[in-house]
């Protein structure tokens, strides 16, 4: 796979779990504050996560090229080997864990990570 490819695929990757974390975020708030059950929070579940979802991959597909441009100058800037994208990729996403891990688990991973350093 060359590495135009791999970027594509960070990206949206990327963009799918940001998507995802802020429908999360979107829906957590709309339970705690919307006094409805049943039938109609299911609607307007359904309604944020197109409202959120369909944006997001619009803006993915529209903007992937200039997206991938810009994560590679990133990526070569903090590392000077082929291994930029990976690196750009996994700090993405090890962000992306720690607030999954918050908002999901109530799980405290920096606090975790500090624990374990003496």
């Amino acid at each position: 796979m060359s590495n135009r490819q791999t970027t594509k695929y960070a990206i949206y990757a990327v963009a799918v779990l940001c998507a995802a974390l802020i429908n999360e975020y979107i829906i957590k708030y709309v339970k705690e504050h919307v006094n409805q059950q049943g039938y109609i929070l299911v609607l307007i579940d359904m309604i944020i996560v197109v409202l959120i979802f369909a944006p997001a991959f619009a803006l993915v597909t529209k903007y992937t090229k200039k997206l991938s441009k810009a994560y590679m100058k990133t990526s070569k800037k903090m590392s000077s080997n082929k291994n930029g994208t990976l690196l750009g990729f996994t700090i993405a996403v090890f962000i992306l864990f720690i607030l999954y891990a918050n908002l999901r688990h109530n799980i405290d991973v920096i606090s975790d990570i500090k624990s374990l350093v003496p």
